[in-house]
């Protein structure tokens, strides 16, 4: 080969090389500056989001500023843009699904139906971004929720078959199956629910007593003429006194909620205890219900607090608690351990999770009530997911006729300490308002001022027994936990709109064992020796309860 062209190919050779080695560490070079580009914008969305959250959860707890469009917005914008920052980033879905959340709490405050709209898409919008992700399927069952609580039901059913299809197996499939039109297999157990059918020979009304008590105690109206003093008072006593009789002759047929109308008609309301039900009634949102709805009368709170004041003396005395009118024991209860599943409740300094805590008192005292004689229902015996109305639903059911919900609590300040047992009220305090609503995080049910209170008088029958076996519960867990040393803050009864205790058809409490917020607190909640000592206590706080009523005979 003549020595040029062979110095041609040389040189060929030496300028494909060096152009491959050129174009290799041109395209190391974009490599390295698109790792750079994506570290850059997930670090920027990093700081968005965690700037978003923060607002979020200050925004979440001003009871004043949250209630703004404006305030609301300016969230929302910092979560998106966090979002778009990284669209495929770390912490992409995080962003998403808190931006939707964002928007839904915009609906809480303005009720927009276009609002409401939105958040359902912000919902959908995180199933798109992360399929087949557990954020996408919790996205999707909010979605159903708000589709429903705004009254559109073919939305519901859209994304509700959605979440079925793609989320077969999980919690909030079979929560959404009903939705979507999948109840059939739940069908057989509606009759359990329904009263049996009246004989030839009707027995004895067993409420009587209580009704003609209240009917005579109650000042009645005087449609012609109303009192002078107080007109609009004695109006609310006297719908107060006819909606008691409504309440108490559905409490005989197995509901357990009413509704209104106009302001001197009230007619009664199908509680929905089956998942099929269209339209839950009476549901409530504490932080929306105290104070009350802007557009809700100004003297509506003391007309309300005076007709309640009227009822209760009434109650009191002439017909005394329900249990001792009736005669009444208690055979049956119902253990609810707090929380579980993919809601974990409060946690604390070092990570306890409340559900946890909450799943081993219930076990055991579960365990200590059978010993003394008790049937008990546990709730859950294991770490699953129960929305409120599963958890009533489950005491209703078994005709319980006593709903003990086992909790820790938790508060901004560390320092915070005690005991404190609940019982269902209106929320007349920032704090008892703030702690129902963490405890009612997991049901996105609204009502106006006056459900709230139709949905109090319902319950009302309980309410002296409940603040009985409260006060009993609560001085055994101080007595037994000072009698170990602690130096134990007695925090009392107190009172609050939960949820979980507004769907019980018989007396029901709530028991906060102790702060695991507080880093102390939380170390002894973690003790399984505390834990059974606790469930000691309450245990004891039934039974004292119940040999205070000479109830206790036996048990079959």
């Amino acid at each position: 080969m003549p020595s040029g062209i062979a110095c041609a190919l040389v040189c060929v050779l030496f300028i494909a090389t060096a152009a491959r080695a050129e174009a290799a560490e041109g395209s190391a070079r974009a490599r390295t500056v698109a790792t750079a580009a994506s570290s850059a914008a997930a670090a920027l969305q990093a700081r968005r989001l965690e700037k978003g959250k923060s607002d979020f959860e200050r925004l979440s707890a001003d009871t004043r500023r949250n209630k703004r469009r404006d305030t609301w917005e300016v969230v929302i914008r910092e979560l998106e843009s966090a979002f778009s920052a990284a669209p495929k980033g770390p912490r992409a879905v995080e962003a998403a699904a808190l931006g939707a959340r964002a928007r839904e709490e915009l609906w809480s405050a303005s009720r927009r139906t276009p609002d409401a709209a939105a958040a359902i898409e912000a919902y959908r919008h995180v199933d798109e971004a992360a399929p087949g992700s557990a954020e996408a399927a919790a996205a999707l069952s909010r979605a159903v929720d708000l589709a429903r609580r705004i009254g559109d039901p073919e939305t519901a059913a859209s994304v509700a078959r959605r979440l079925v299809a793609r989320y077969p197996g999980t919690d909030e499939a079979s929560s959404a199956a009903p939705v979507a039109g999948f109840a059939a297999k739940s069908a057989p157990a509606e009759p359990q629910a329904k009263p049996p059918p009246a004989g030839p020979q009707p027995k004895p009304d067993p409420v009587a007593p209580l009704k003609h008590a209240l009917a005579a105690s109650l000042p009645k109206p005087t449609p012609a003429a109303p009192a002078p003093a107080e007109p609009e008072t004695e109006e609310t006593a006297a719908a107060a006194s006819r909606l008691l009789d409504r309440v108490i002759d559905a409490a005989r047929k197995g509901a357990a909620s009413v509704s209104a109308g106009d302001d001197d008609e009230v007619d009664e309301a199908d509680l929905p205890p089956e998942p099929e039900a269209p339209e839950p009634v009476g549901g409530m949102i504490v932080k929306q219900a105290v104070p009350p709805s802007a557009d809700s009368d100004a003297d509506r709170p003391e007309k309300v607090e005076r007709a309640r004041e009227l009822r209760s003396a009434a109650l009191a005395s002439k017909a005394g608690s329900l249990t001792e009118q009736l005669g009444l024991r208690i055979r049956r209860v119902v253990v609810d351990a707090g929380h579980g599943g993919r809601d974990t409740g409060a946690l604390g300094p070092r990570g306890t999770r409340e559900k946890d805590v909450a799943l081993a008192i219930a076990k055991v005292l579960a365990l200590k009530l059978k010993a003394l004689g008790f049937a008990v229902v546990l709730t859950r015996q294991d770490d699953r997911y129960l929305t409120l109305d599963e958890r009533t639903r489950i005491a209703n059911d078994a005709r319980a006729d006593l709903f003990v919900s086992i909790h820790c609590n938790a508060a901004r300040r560390r320092k915070l300490s005690g005991i404190e047992t609940w019982t269902l009220n209106v929320a007349s305090n920032r704090y008892a308002a703030r702690l129902a609503t963490f405890e009612n995080a997991d049901t996105d049910r609204s009502a106006s001022d006056l459900r709230l209170i139709l949905a109090d008088l319902a319950t009302r029958a309980n309410a002296d027994d409940s603040r009985d076996i409260a006060q009993s519960v609560q001085s055994a867990l101080v007595r037994a936990m000072r009698s170990r040393g602690e130096k134990v803050t007695d925090h009392g009864i107190k009172h609050a709109l939960f949820y979980v205790l507004l769907g019980a058809r018989m007396p029901a409490i709530l028991v906060e064992t102790g702060f695991i917020s507080n880093p102390a607190e939380e170390g002894r909640l973690r003790s399984r020796d505390r834990q059974r000592a606790a469930a000691d206590a309450i245990a004891a706080g039934v039974r004292e309860f119940a040999d205070s009523r000479r109830r206790i005979a036996r048990f079959p």
